[in-house]
């Protein structure tokens, strides 16, 4: 029998060679990984930050593909993942015979970070396309010296098009969980569905095309004054704007954006992005060469 779909993984192990060449700190990594991901070449900034885009060569998902992305981060490591083009979830529903309910296509997503690593996961936006189903899940071990940084933006359907996300849905599901040498504590769940109905509904999304999230786990002894003025730093920044509500955790920040257009969700993003490594006394971030050249002015 012929297969239709794709099941790909990806497994990425980053680690600091200050070990193995004496003065040099800089993080590196190995890998192992089969089709449709692709890593294109990696750099590094002032302070031996790992920077690796990932390529997903078939250019969109479709019922039925599954993916496995797992990341390690061993002691004292510095990395940002980010993913050079959008993801695509074609449309499943009504498009077979054998499945007219369609099939979702799924995406599983495993980190582990160890001590005293940072971790800045920073894909570009999901577009949902009318009738896809896509369910993607995060389960994250952090340490209690290490952070974590993610953003999941998301756009139903192609606006430009007049397309919505029809009879499609979207599910994710992430988990973050800080280990130590007692106990394992729940630092973050969010388990978020949309559809039509939370599209259309008044108290859903109003026909607001893009949704994104932006989750910052900070190290577990981290100045909570510095987290308070972090989000009063944001406040300040977009006090003229309703797209965004923040939340303060107990340790780290929420962030929602709700909007139409997924270039100000980036452009807002990345200005907390800037905030966040100014509070943790890292390097300030540059655009990346491989996100959407359009948008590379507006930084």
């Amino acid at each position: 029998m012929i297969k239709t779909s794709w099941e790909g993984n990806c497994f990425l192990n980053f680690f600091n060679n200050k070990a193995s060449l004496g003065n040099v700190d800089k993080t590196i990594f190995k890998s192992k990984s089969t089709s449709p991901y692709k890593l294109l070449k990696s750099t590094h900034d002032q302070e031996g930050r790992c920077i690796l885009p990932v390529l997903h060569t078939a250019g969109g998902l479709v019922g039925g593909d599954l993916l496995d992305f797992e990341v390690n981060l061993e002691k004292n490591s510095k990395v940002l993942l980010t993913t050079s083009s959008a993801q695509k979830v074609y449309g499943s529903v009504g498009r077979s015979k054998i499945n007219p309910k369609g099939i979702f296509s799924k995406q599983k997503n495993l980190i582990n970070i160890l001590d005293n690593s940072h971790l800045e996961y920073l894909p570009q936006e999901t577009i949902i396309f009318a009738n896809a189903l896509y369910e993607q899940t995060f389960k994250v071990s952090i340490s209690e010296t290490s952070s974590f940084l993610f953003t999941d933006l998301i756009r139903l359907g192609r606006s430009s098009s007049g397309e919505s996300i029809e009879s499609g849905v979207f599910r994710s599901k992430l988990e973050i969980m800080r280990n130590n040498d007692l106990l394992d504590d729940w630092e973050y769940v969010d388990q978020i569905e949309l559809s039509n109905a939370s599209f259309v509904a008044k108290s859903g999304m109003d026909y607001m095309p893009v949704f994104g999230s932006l989750i910052w786990i900070c190290e577990k002894d981290f100045s909570k004054s510095k987290i308070n003025n972090l989000v009063g730093n944001i406040k300040k920044i977009f006090n003229e704007t309703n797209n965004l509500s923040i939340g303060i955790l107990e340790n780290g920040i929420s962030v929602r954006f709700l909007g139409s257009s997924s270039q100000d969700a980036r452009k807002c993003f990345f200005c907390i992005w800037k905030q966040i490594r100014s509070v943790c006394g890292f390097c300030e971030p540059k655009y990346q060469g491989v996100w959407p050249l359009q948008d590379s002015m507006n930084y």
